[in-house]
């Protein structure tokens, strides 16, 4: 399991979301976020072949419009999201991913800075998702 791996999430409908992982929490400073990761989707469809475009889905939710979620690693780990193949990232400035986890900027997994309150707005919110709200979000399309 490492950065650009595309994997398939199983939807309860019987679609598949072809998916790629962006950031693995392991790689975070002192394994902060050690069962946490980044990913975007790619696709939702009925056949596990990964799509020719380098796109990923946007979802909705309260905050707005948004591409990359952070939930467990426990399915990719279990092989219950299984890994498709290796690939190098779609999109080259998420390398050094940014977000926001309790006010406090993160760049790769390591702390950069505290956020102003009036920052928060400008940065990737790390809210992490569990299945069945990736599961919710999956549902929009």
């Amino acid at each position: 399991m490492q950065r650009g791996d595309y994997f398939v999430i199983p939807m309860e409908d019987g679609r598949l979301a072809i998916s790629q992982l962006i950031w693995l929490g392991s790689e975070s400073e002192g394994h902060k976020f050690n069962n946490i990761f980044a990913f975007g989707v790619l696709s939702i469809g009925s056949d596990n072949n990964i799509p020719e475009n380098n796109e990923y889905l946007m979802f909705k939710d309260h905050r707005g419009d948004f591409a990359v979620i952070f939930t467990s690693a426990d399915k990719l780990k279990s092989g219950e999201w299984s890994i498709l193949q290796a690939g190098p990232p779609h999109d080259s400035s998420l390398e050094e991913l940014e977000f926001n986890m309790a006010g406090t900027l993160y760049r790769g997994g390591r702390p950069v800075r505290v956020l102003s309150f009036d920052e928060y707005q400008h940065h990737l919110l790390m809210g992490v998702s569990g299945y069945a709200l990736v599961e919710k979000f999956l549902q929009q399309y």
